[in-house]
């Protein structure tokens, strides 16, 4: 696989640590950090890793965006998030044998850290305070988890898209006055994964909410006419 230049090469300049719980470290700590780690490059639509592969460590998004997808046994497909900078990609890559859940996709140009998970147990060992930021960080998730699983146990396919494009809008969209430009170019077969729903659905509601004037769509890109409106849909 052909690697480009690193857009981040060194730990302690990059302007995301301070945000980032895995690399919030100084001293030694960030030091050792940056001796365990291995930084990859990837183009557009390239796979990290796969689902029911070995987690080979902890991969951190240090630049671009990426998208998670699980199948089934018969072939279905489902985005089950899109992940930004300084996320890390999966969280129970702590557990033992670990394999990973999903298969993880690049959407951009994308830097990972791969993270050796062993080395860096040793450091969490010597900082309780890093220990209990990632305490923190997994509870976060659990939550985010069940507020997905909510959207598809209780929430009409109106209210999940309504409620999706705005998650989209907060994480990655651009604020231009009220309106929103979400961040991403999608395809609609990815809108329908991401919200669960077929695609001549996706398509239909997209239209209703286009003439609706809560949204406008100019090829891919979507932004947001009327936040407000779609989040009183979502029932937020």
């Amino acid at each position: 696989m052909k690697r480009k230049p690193c857009s981040i090469e060194r730990c302690d300049t990059c302007a995301l640590r301070a945000k980032v719980v895995l690399c919030d470290l100084k001293g030694s700590d960030l030091a050792e950090f940056q001796t365990i780690k291995r930084t990859l490059d990837y183009a557009p639509h390239q796979t990290v890793f796969y689902e029911g592969h070995a987690c080979l460590g902890l991969y951190l998004l240090c630049a671009g965006k990426v998208k998670l997808t699980r199948s089934s046994a018969r072939g279905q497909r489902q985005i089950v998030r899109i992940l930004g900078p300084g996320e890390l990609i999966e969280k129970h890559v702590f557990g033992e044998r670990a394999l990973h859940e999903v298969t993880c996709e690049t959407l951009e140009p994308s830097q990972v850290c791969v993270i050796d998970k062993e080395r860096y147990l040793a450091v969490i060992h010597r900082n309780p305070q890093l220990a209990i930021k990632l305490i923190q960080l997994l509870s976060h998730e659990v939550g985010v988890n069940m507020d997905h699983l909510d959207q598809f146990t209780f929430k009409t396919a109106r209210e999940r898209l309504a409620g999706l494009l705005l998650e989209l809008g907060d994480r990655f969209g651009k604020k231009d006055d009220d309106h929103v430009r979400v961040g991403l170019t999608l395809k609609r077969e990815e809108v329908a994964e991401m919200a669960g729903i077929t695609v001549e659905t996706a398509i239909r509601l997209l239209g209703l909410f286009r003439d609706e004037a809560l949204l406008t769509i100019d090829g891919r890109t979507i932004t947001l006419l009327n936040p407000d409106r779609l989040a009183r849909i979502a029932r937020r």
